[in-house]
C-alpha cells in the first residue's frame, strides 16, 4: 500500500513537474504528500560549490552572503510553489491522518546534512517522487541512484515536461529477476487503479518469454488487474530506448522497471536499462531496487 509520498522540492522549475507527478499518483490513493525542502547553511553550501573554495579571504564573506541570499530565495520560492499547488488543486494541508481519507499534504523544512536527511525521509516513506538533477541545488549528482540503492523504497522519477493528459495506461518492464519482481509488487496499488496494464519483456536473447508473461498475467488477476502480455525482440543495444519509445507510443502514464546493482547502477538497471531511464525518459519512471 502507498499512503505516504516523499516529495523533495528545490525551489526551481522542476518543482512543477514533480508536484504534478506526485498529484497524479497520490490522489487516487488518498495519499499524504510530504513536501520537503532542504536548506543549506552558507558553510555547507560553500563546501559543495567549488568556486567558493578558491575565493581570496576578502571575498569569502561576500560569497557567504550571496549563498545565504540564494538559500533564502530558494526556500521562499519552494514554499510558494507548495502553497500555490495545494490551493490550485484543493489539497488539504494537515499533519495527521483523518477520516474519511483524502489526499493531503504537509510542508517540512530542514537544514544541512543533505544525504543523511534525505535518506532518512525516503526510508520512512512509501514512495519517493523526484525530478531529474538540474545541478544548481548543490545536491549529489547521483542522488537518484543513492536513494534507489539505499532507501529500500520505490523511486518515481518525474519527466522533464508535464504529460498531455492521463490515459490510465501503465507499462511494466519485466524480466525474471528479483528486482523486477519487487518493482512490480511495489507498483501494484498504481496498477490496480489503471485502465490498462501492459507487461513488456525486451528479449535479451531468442528464448521465448510468452509463457512466462502469461503466467504472470494470471497471477495479477488475483489482484483484480487485467494485464496484457507483450514480448518484443531487442533491436539493438538500446533495449531501454525501446521501452521508453513503447511507453510514449502508448501514451503511458507510468513505466515500471526494476533496478539492480550487480554493476554500477548507471551501467545496469533492469537488466540493461541504463541511464536512459534515469536521465531521459519522457514518461514518469517507477523504479525499485
Amino acid at each position: 500500500m502507498i499512503k505516504t509520498i516523499f516529495v523533495p522540492t528545490s525551489g526551481s522549475q522542476t518543482d512543477d513537474n514533480v508536484f504534478a507527478t506526485a498529484l497524479a499518483v497520490g490522489r487516487p490513493l488518498a495519499a499524504h504528500l510530504e513536501f520537503y525542502h532542504l536548506r543549506l547553511s552558507p558553510s555547507e553550501a560553500a563546501v559543495r560549490s567549488p568556486h567558493v573554495q578558491f575565493c581570496a579571504v576578502p571575498a569569502i564573506n561576500d560569497a557567504f552572503g550571496r549563498l545565504q541570499e540564494r538559500d533564502d530565495d530558494l526556500s521562499a520560492v519552494a514554499r510558494g510553489h507548495f502553497e500555490e499547488f495545494c490551493k490550485a488543486n484543493g489539497v488539504t494541508i494537515r499533519q495527521a491522518p483523518s477520516a474519511p481519507e483524502e489526499l493531503s499534504a504537509a510542508w517540512v523544512e530542514e537544514t544541512d546534512e543533505a544525504e543523511r536527511r534525505l535518506m532518512f525521509r525516503a526510508r520512512h516513506s512509501d514512495l519517493v517522487v523526484l525530478g531529474r538533477q538540474q545541478h544548481d541545488d548543490f545536491m549529489p549528482y547521483n542522488l537518484i541512484e543513492r536513494l534507489l540503492m539505499g532507501s529500500g523504497r520505490p523511486i518515481l522519477i518525474a519527466p522533464d515536461a508535464p504529460p498531455a493528459g492521463q490515459t490510465g495506461t501503465v507499462i511494466a518492464g519485466w524480466n525474471e529477476t528479483p528486482e523486477a519482481s519487487r518493482a512490480l509488487t511495489a507498483a501494484l496499488p498504481l496498477m490496480k487503479g489503471a485502465r490498462r496494464v501492459v507487461l513488456v519483456n525486451v528479449e535479451e536473447d531468442r528464448a521465448p518469454m510468452v509463457e512466462d508473461l502469461e503466467h504472470l498475467v494470471r497471477q495479477l488477476q488475483w489482484h483484480g488487474i487485467a494485464a496484457e502480455p507483450l514480448s518484443i525482440s531487442r533491436k539493438s543495444a538500446e533495449g531501454p530506448r525501446q521501452l521508453i519509445d513503447l511507453a510514449v507510443e502508448m501514451h503511458a502514464d507510468l513505466l515500471v522497471v526494476g533496478g539492480y546493482g550487480h554493476k554500477p547502477l548507471r551501467e545496469a538497471v533492469c537488466g540493461g536499462v541504463t541511464r536512459s531511464l534515469i536521465e531521459g525518459a519522457d514518461v514518469p519512471v517507477f523504479m525499485m531496487h
